[in-house]
């Protein structure tokens, strides 16, 4: 009996030590079941396809997400919808103050109902996952990674030029400022707090 006990107090701490305690602030990144993700995945040469802030609301953690349209996504919800459910979350090296989460909460909440910016444009009116996630850390002063543009990414691949084609007519500016899930990754202000991948 003593045994039986034992082993079901280890298990329940092995349980509890693998749950990671997220924060309000971290970044959550998973590879997207969306239409889009393969050739995410292509152009950025990443698995990583889509990217949220973590939030509390009344101790329950959420995710801000632009989707169609931005809103706030149960976490685990968000868990859910990637590939295999595999995730990973990163966090600002230096503690966030009050007044950063302040600031990012109501840049975030701002943008709540926001519609999808399909075209990955950096303005605004619409909006997308990673320039999301960007923005929000920008209206606190953190400046997470430089800005790239289309020509930084593969964008030569022929199944990649007619989604452009089909998303941009002739409108297509190449020099677009653009920001990658991959590239807030790599940024030297995270540091990774947990991985499933």
């Amino acid at each position: 009996m003593k045994n039986i006990v034992f082993l079901i107090l280890i298990s329940v701490m092995e349980i509890s030590c693998s749950t990671p305690t997220y924060k309000t602030g971290d970044i959550i990144f998973h590879t997207s079941k969306s239409q889009q993700s393969e050739m995410l995945q292509m152009v950025t040469k990443s698995d990583l396809t889509h990217v949220g802030v973590i939030v509390y609301k009344e101790s329950i953690p959420y995710v801000f997400e632009a989707v169609q349209p931005v809103k706030l996504t149960p976490l685990t919800t968000f868990i859910k919808r990637g590939v295999g459910s595999k995730y990973i979350v990163m966090r600002n090296k230096k503690p966030l103050t009050s007044l950063e989460l302040e600031l990012m909460n109501k840049y975030g909440e701002k943008q709540v109902g926001k519609s999808y910016d399909i075209k990955f444009q950096w303005g605004d009116k619409y909006i997308y996952c990673s320039e999301l996630v960007w923005k929000i850390y920008d209206s606190a002063g953190i400046k997470l990674c430089d800005l790239k543009s289309f020509n930084d990414f593969e964008i030569s691949d022929s199944s990649t030029k007619q989604v452009i084609t089909d998303r941009y007519g002739d409108s297509f500016d190449p020099n677009e400022l653009v920001v990658a899930p991959i590239d807030l990754y790599k940024s030297n202000k995270l540091k990774k707090i947990y991985s499933n991948y």
